[in-house]
């Protein structure tokens, strides 16, 4: 089996993918949210790998327009980028079509090279972690960019194997069901 290590800058561009930043303050204000509309993840929202939606913000239409660059698709990994460093979560379809918010990065590859569920448990590795701390700017509150995420290191197996490896690590992460108890 051949593996090998490239940064995600380099998949980035073969692939034509997408890594940026959510919308800054300049784009996105809190005077912008309102009770309906399409939600908006901040890292707050990405609680144990999953897009929680408990007072999650919306905006509304014309916003969305204005910010479609940031619309989520699915196999999308969206990445807190300040503060809690290694917080992230795989784009399903619920949450498809949803805008990356202000303080995250959009991850976006496709799957011809990385498989995005291989690429989100290997993006939680502690040591990919610990690497992409170490990378982060400010010591009071870590900030990540498109540039460090960019040079992070991947290594990887061929496609399917990602996809078998990506499998079995979904599998731990169902919800269990008692409901046969």
């Amino acid at each position: 089996m051949e593996v090998v290590t490239r940064t995600l800058g380099d998949v980035c561009d073969e692939v034509g993918g997408v890594i940026r930043t959510g919308p800054f303050g300049s784009q996105l204000h809190e005077s912008d949210y309102q009770d309906e509309g399409l939600p908006v993840v901040m890292p707050t929202n990405i609680v144990d790998g999953r897009v929680k939606v408990d007072d999650i913000a919306r905006i509304g239409d014309e916003d969305a327009i204005r910010l479609a660059q940031h619309k989520l698709r699915v196999g999308d990994i969206v990445y807190g980028r300040r503060g809690d460093i290694g917080r992230r979560a795989l784009i399903g379809q619920r949450e498809s079509g949803w805008l990356c918010g202000t303080g995250c990065l959009r991850i976006s590859l496709g799957d011809s090279v990385l498989d995005p569920g291989f690429l989100y448990y290997y993006l939680g590795q502690p040591d990919v972690t610990a690497w992409v701390y170490n990378q982060a700017i400010g010591a009071t509150l870590p900030n990540l960019n498109t540039s460090i995420i960019r040079s992070v290191p991947v290594t990887f197996p061929p496609l399917t194997n990602q996809r078998r490896i990506a499998a079995i690590l979904s599998a731990y992460d169902e919800p269990v069901s008692y409901t046969h108890l």
